[in-house]
């Protein structure tokens, strides 16, 4: 067998709630475009009921504009409101709509908020069947429009052009007229600019930051771990982030030490309790616990069981968070980055929820059309770049900035490219160290500096092969490893990411 080392591709850490994020959102996008567009472009006519004293010969109706603008039909209030142009107030309703009888006399009665009958352009718009038409003032207050020979299928339409300033809105009305009075370009332009400048400003916090808080990257390597402090530890360091390969790397890490043995088998794997080590932590104890509950061994079925049973776990949870508070007690960090990411995440998820119900408000209360929706698409938009650039943010203290100095140190040594020189234990070396090689993304670096050099199987990997090199013992380690690592980090509850 080969000893070379083949390069593995490092897998994309996409957890599994953020996949169903993006599922619900890209749906949530879609029906919303759906809706969107049938709001746009669907006529809407409300059903205005015939007056009482109509024949089948003759039909009036009254329509009444209120000081506020609001349109009423026969004492009902309809869902048209009094337009507010540039030069007039425009009342613009169809009032006979398809009403399926005919008629050989239509009048309809608008009476206006105020004595300005006089002074307000009218016309009558009649199609589909209608043989004449006509609108005269009646009083001050009065405008009439008559129609002859109806037919079931004629549309009726009245306008009427008020002088500008006739109605006075109320606050809410106001701004809603004026934010319908804005372009649609100008909404649309306001999608990209609100996630620019959110993206901008994130950015700007993130390199003030990391200025004032800039690490020494150390020229040279030191080949010996800084300090005996968890694998898991330093990969939080590193990235202020709990992912799969702190997880990866705790499992591995426990084998060597011997709590757990790992069994490669033909297209399947499981692990086997060790001595179980009374000086486990807090968080490795729940780990094993979440793996073996209260067996001896667990199979990847009975693995995958445990994971399909579960849409969180809290057993995962709190993995994440004992690594969180061990690195924020040693002083690594002002605060516990998983309360400084819950802030974001909350602020984050606030915009987005009142994006979403902006949007339905929006398409509800904004007609023809409704292109206030594009500011709350940009909401949305912006919470998702908070949330997601939040983890870029610097929290370290001067302490945590002075000890990932000295593990950036031992980092250029594992990822030296020349091979290491020979030695009796360079297979423990390998295993020794590969748990950091791993949390600080070299473990392929790693691996490479041994390729020159005979490999011994560690004791707590079993498996049916024989002759293993160190590239095929990676390449038969590191899925196994990955696919357990990424599977339970993708349990863990809300918040504690």
């Amino acid at each position: 067998m080969s000893n070379s080392v083949v390069k593995h591709k490092r897998p994309p850490l996409v957890g599994f709630y953020f996949r169903k994020f993006t599922f619900f959102l890209v749906l949530f996008f879609m029906l919303g475009f759906g809706y969107f567009v049938v709001r746009t472009n669907q006529y809407y006519a409300d059903e205005y009921p015939i007056a009482a004293n109509s024949s089948q010969s003759t039909a009036i109706i009254r329509v009444e504009v209120l000081p506020g603008g609001q349109l009423v039909v026969d004492g009902k209030e309809t869902t048209q409101k009094v337009k507010l142009l540039d030069q007039a107030d425009e009342v613009s309703i169809p009032v006979l709509d398809n009403s399926g009888s005919s008629y050989e006399f239509v009048q309809i009665l608008l009476t206006l908020p105020a004595g300005i009958a006089s002074q307000t352009q009218h016309k009558v718009l009649a199609i589909h069947g209608v043989g004449s038409s006509k609108s005269y003032v009646k009083d001050e207050r009065t405008i009439v429009y008559e129609a002859n020979n109806v037919s079931p299928f004629a549309v009726i339409s009245v306008v009427a052009e008020m002088p500008k300033g006739t109605i006075k809105l109320d606050t809410g009305r106001y701004i809603q007229q004026s934010l319908s009075q804005i372009k649609g370009n100008a909404w649309l332009l306001l999608t990209f600019i609100m996630p620019s400048i959110t993206f901008i400003f994130m950015i700007l916090i993130i390199a003030y930051k990391v200025r004032r808080t800039r690490i020494d990257v150390p020229d040279k390597e030191v080949p010996a771990p800084p300090m005996a402090i968890p694998p898991a530890l330093v990969g939080v360091l590193f990235h202020q982030k709990v992912r799969s390969r702190e997880v990866a790397a705790t499992l591995i890490d426990l084998a060597i030490r011997g709590d757990i043995v790992i069994l490669d088998r033909e297209r399947t794997f499981a692990f086997g309790k060790g001595r179980f080590d009374q000086r486990l932590l807090g968080y490795e104890k729940i780990l094993l616990s979440k793996i073996f509950k209260n067996n001896l061994s667990a199979d990847r079925l009975e693995f995958e069981r445990r994971i399909n049973d579960h849409f969180y776990s809290k057993k995962i949870s709190l993995v994440s968070a004992g690594i969180y508070a061990l690195a924020t007690r040693l002083g690594y960090f002002k605060t516990n980055p998983q309360r400084i990411y819950a802030k974001y995440r909350f602020a984050g998820m606030l915009g987005i929820v009142l994006g979403v119900a902006g949007f339905f408000l929006s398409v509800s209360y904004f007609t023809n059309p409704p292109y206030l929706v594009f500011f709350w698409v940009g909401m949305m938009l912006s919470a998702i770049e908070l949330t997601l650039l939040a983890y870029r943010l610097p929290i370290r203290t001067i302490v945590g900035q002075e000890t990932l100095s000295n593990w950036l140190a031992f980092k250029k040594y594992l990822s030296n490219p020349e091979p290491l020189p020979y030695s009796h234990d360079l297979s423990e070396m390998f295993q020794r160290y590969l748990p950091y090689a791993i949390v600080l993304d070299c473990e392929a670096a790693w691996a490479k500096r041994f390729e020159n050099h005979n490999f011994a199987l560690p004791n707590w990997f079993v498996t049916e092969k024989n002759g293993l090199g160190i590239g095929d013992f990676c390449l038969a380690l590191f899925p196994i490893i990955s696919y357990v690592s990424r599977s339970l980090v993708a349990l863990r509850e809300p918040g504690f990411e």
